[in-house]
């Protein structure tokens, strides 16, 4: 090699200990060596233990180029010293005698290298070619040890599982592997990943993809599939693959992340999203209790509940109305909770507590008749949400699951949040029922009890010189409370202030004189108010000395009882006075009732009637009512507006 060539080695430079007893060739060698390549800097010693000394004092010594014939030692006695400090560094021979035996006995004492004396010949471009190309090597050897040290270091700390594969058998796994499959990693040595971690289903896909990242011909991709623990548990997991130099042999790395909470995060607001369109979607479809809970409960099986169904309580125990999936087993935890043999059953826990009931792993319970039901069938965890609206109870939302601990944080929440959804519904569809319905049951119900406060001035005399008092609407109000509208024949001034002394009456607004109209805004209980949150429609209240008379429109006569039980569990002194049937067909009141406005827009409505807003000359102003309202001037129009579009749609649509 010349000396205007670049030298074959970059980087730092090469020192070289020559070691020969002929100091003569040594020097003028070492000479040549440094004249022959820029890349080689040569010191030289005449005898083993100056080469010795050398080594220990240098601060680096790159290559031995060493004699192997010298007084009392030879070079293969000297290379033999020098390996017991020095294992690795490069080793080049010279020998005068070039025949096998000593090439044999150089290669088996692990020379780098020889070369053979030929006096008559400038030897100096093959030392320093051989120079360079073993030191080369040797740098290179420690620069992929450097890295493979270095590569094991970063795969050790990796966050993800890591894993060697030579012929898809485990050659070398970091912790996290190990923690991920359940087993050591010494375990694993020898065992093929494939097969022994790979889901069944998923094995040809990671298999093909194993193939494609070894033979390197492509930019791998991310390989999703179900990891199999020692457990026999299932990770959803991602794999990537990459064929590296391990030791010197090609071997694939494949690194593995559990990505099983991220998965089932997603599904949990992917279900969030499809529960919400789905229960938006029934409530704006369904005109009917049946159809809302067939499409619940089918939503619920279609996203992997094996069995869903809703319930509702009667003499006997539960009764399934809407069932998806397994209706046999449905009907056997019906037949056990008819025996009274449930226990612990999420679903009669639900209907009984009033509050949702999950059992995580029914395998852990104490015996009982539906726990040998459910294990028989093959389910392990169960839940159940009560639907229930403004204290009224309409049954139970129930569901199993053939996996233990399935109702996580998130689960909970949803199911929990579908059964009040679904109550809601319910309601809604049975005053929208009641309203639509061609003919209607008409009730009165006498109140006697002094917690209204109608009720108690009645039975106190308040009203006893007015020739009568009826309730002609009751609204919610902003602040939780009412307000009604009272139309009193034959009242004095004095009746105002009498409402307004009583501690459920926060304000009173007059509207005309005779008769006397008036606006009371309440605090307290109301049996109208308590009728309505449960789809009930009142038509109107009149006060005796006896309490209050309701009247109110029930879509049948068997919701007669129920609703006087409602009105018995929250008022005393509840009793039905008459039942008689209603003929709503013509009706333009029913019709209107039908508009399905808000509270706020009922509210306006009322307001605006009964302070004589659409009389001429108008009663009121809307500023006027407005203040009466507590609202703002354009927040009552608003309402108002609206209400009066929807009225107007649904008497002449």
């Amino acid at each position: 090699m010349s000396g205007n060539d670049a030298p074959v080695v970059s980087g730092d430079a090469i020192h070289t200990l020559l070691v020969d007893d002929s100091d003569r060739w040594a020097s003028v060698a070492a000479k040549r060596i440094e004249r022959e390549t820029d890349a080689v800097s040569v010191s030289v010693a005449n005898d083993a233990n100056e080469a010795l000394v050398h080594l220990a004092e240098a601060d680096r010594v790159d290559c031995l180029l060493v004699d192997y014939m010298m007084p009392g030692i030879t070079g293969l006695e000297l290379l033999e010293r020098v390996r017991e400090d020095r294992p690795d560094i490069p080793f080049i021979l010279i020998t005068s005698e070039g025949n096998e035996d000593v090439a044999a006995r150089a290669i088996d004492a692990g020379v780098t290298d020889y070369v053979v004396k030929e006096p008559a010949t400038d030897q100096t471009p093959l030392l320093a070619e051989k120079i360079e190309s073993v030191v080369r090597q040797h740098r290179l050897q420690c620069q992929l040890e450097e890295s493979e040290r270095r590569y094991r270091s970063v795969v050790e700390e990796s966050r993800d599982a890591i894993c060697l594969l030579e012929d898809g058998r485990v050659q070398f796994c970091n912790e996290h592997f190990a923690e991920l499959t359940g087993s050591d990693c010494a375990s694993w040595i020898g065992e093929e990943l494939v097969e022994d971690a790979i889901h069944p289903d998923d094995r040809t896909a990671v298999r093909e993809a194993f193939a494609n990242w070894d033979d390197g011909s492509a930019e791998p991709e991310l390989q999703e599939a179900r990891l199999r623990r020692s457990d026999g548990s299932v990770r959803a997991c991602e794999f990537t693959g990459r064929r590296i130099t391990d030791e010197g042999e090609p071997t694939l790395l494949v690194s593995i992340r559990d990505v099983s909470e991220r998965r089932r995060h997603e599904r949990e607001l992917q279900w969030e999203r499809d529960l919400n369109r789905t229960v938006q979607e029934a409530l704006v479809e369904s005109r009917t209790r049946d159809t809302l809970e067939e499409d619940v409960v089918t939503h619920l099986h279609e996203y992997g509940y094996p069995v869903a169904w809703v319930a509702e309580r009667g003499a006997g125990g539960l009764s399934p109305r809407a069932v998806a999936g397994d209706q046999a087993f449905v009907d056997a935890i019906s037949s056990t909770a008819e025996a009274d043999e449930v226990q612990g059953e999420p679903a009669t826990w639900a209907a009984q507590s009033g509050e949702p009931q999950f059992v995580q792993d029914v395998a852990e319970l104490f015996p009982s008749a539906w726990r040998e039901v459910v294990t028989d069938d093959g389910y392990r965890s169960g839940g159940a949400v009560p639907l229930e609206h403004n204290d009224v109870p309409y049954g139970v939302l129930a569901v199993y699951h053939d996996e233990p601990d399935h109702f996580g944080e998130t689960e909970r929440r949803l199911l929990t949040e579908l059964g009040d959804t679904v109550a809601f519904g319910i309601h809604s569809l049975a005053t929208e029922n009641s309203l639509a319905a061609d003919r209607t049951v008409t009730a009165r119900f006498r109140v006697g009890d002094d917690a209204y406060y109608l009720a108690a001035l009645a039975i106190d005399g308040a009203f006893r010189d007015c020739k009568r008092v009826t309730v002609q609407g009751t609204v919610p109000d902003d602040e939780d409370g009412i307000v009604q509208y009272l139309r009193i024949a034959g009242a004095t001034d004095a009746i105002q202030d009498v409402l307004a002394a009583h501690p459920d009456v926060t304000a009173v607004h007059g509207i005309d004189i005779e008769p006397r109209r008036l606006q009371v805004t309440v605090s307290g209980p109301s049996p109208e108010a308590h009728l309505a949150t449960r789809g009930v429609v009142v038509d109107t209240t009149t006060l005796d000395p006896n309490g209050a008379v309701v009247e109110a429109q029930l879509q049948s006569r068997e919701t007669v009882t129920p609703t006087l039980e409602r009105l018995e569990a929250a008022f005393d002194d509840v009793s039905i006075l008459a039942i008689g049937n209603e003929d709503t067909v013509s009706d333009t009141g029913g019709q209107l009732r039908a508009a399905r406005l808000t509270d706020k827009q009922r509210q306006a409505l009322r307001a605006a009637y009964h302070h004589g807003y659409f009389e001429q000359p108008r009663g009121a102003t809307a500023a006027e009512i407005a203040e009466t309202l507590g609202v703002a001037h354009s927040t009552f129009l608003q309402h108002l507006h609206r209400a009066q579009q929807k009225v107007f749609e649904a008497r002449f649509e």
